[in-house]
């Protein structure tokens, strides 16, 4: 389940930062600039990714309203190790953590929803690694599309089992080349787990998928 803040508690946040606004497709900070923010998502969506200096980029995640990013700036003197652009317009509260430190004090459950989210970020990076070293491509896809759908999301558009992402996000999000994804997907459609639309592709038999994730039929 992911960790948000509600609405309520952004109100609080903020008075320790400050609001800034993000054009979409907008950079936020590059991998290697200094890490002196943590920010938390007011609305919007951004990327986060890591890129080469040949130009190839691996999306990390989309993370959506109510959620946060760059926990390195708990780290002193460190730098970004990801690049972040905005996926749609966004507003962000941005703090330092001498900023939001006072905060945290005075609000234990905003102070757990934090170390929750830290927390499943590690968790997240640990899978990126397993299906990465472990999983084919299509148990990759299989998995991505059953996570993602898992339940509805209306700050990621998600609904309905739904995915509101073209072939090349998902080839993005999983670092796989778009005619792959789009390969697979064709084999799924045609074994009637998928459905695929313009910009969208809609689970329609996630025991089938999940059967492809593992041979024990978990969704991991």
């Amino acid at each position: 389940m992911e960790i948000k803040f509600s609405s309520d508690e952004m109100d609080v946040i903020s008075r320790s930062g400050y609001l800034r606004r993000y054009a979409r497709n907008e950079v936020i900070y590059l991998e290697g600039d200094a890490a002196n923010t943590l920010c938390f998502i007011r609305n919007g969506r951004v990327r986060i990714m890591l890129a080469t200096p040949e130009g190839d980029e691996l999306t990390l995640e989309i993370v959506e309203k109510g959620r946060l990013f760059g926990e390195s700036s708990f780290l002193s003197r460190s730098l970004r190790p990801t690049t972040v652009t905005a996926v749609t317009d966004v507003d962000l509260i941005c703090c330092t953590i001498a900023q939001l430190i006072p905060c945290l004090c005075q609000n234990p459950a905003i102070l757990t929803k934090l170390l929750q989210h830290c927390s499943g970020t590690m968790n997240h990076l640990s899978y990126s690694l397993h299906s990465f070293r472990f999983m084919d491509r299509r148990q990759r896809i299989a998995s991505f599309l059953l996570t993602e759908t898992g339940a509805d999301n209306p700050d990621k558009e998600i609904s309905g089992q739904c995915l509101p992402y073209t072939h090349e996000e998902i080839a993005m999000c999983l670092g796989l080349a778009r005619p792959t994804v789009s390969q697979v997907l064709k084999e799924f459609e045609r074994s009637g787990w998928v459905r695929c639309a313009y910009g969208r592709v809609y689970v329609l038999d996630r025991a089938s998928l999940a059967g492809t994730v593992s041979p024990q039929g978990r969704e991991r």
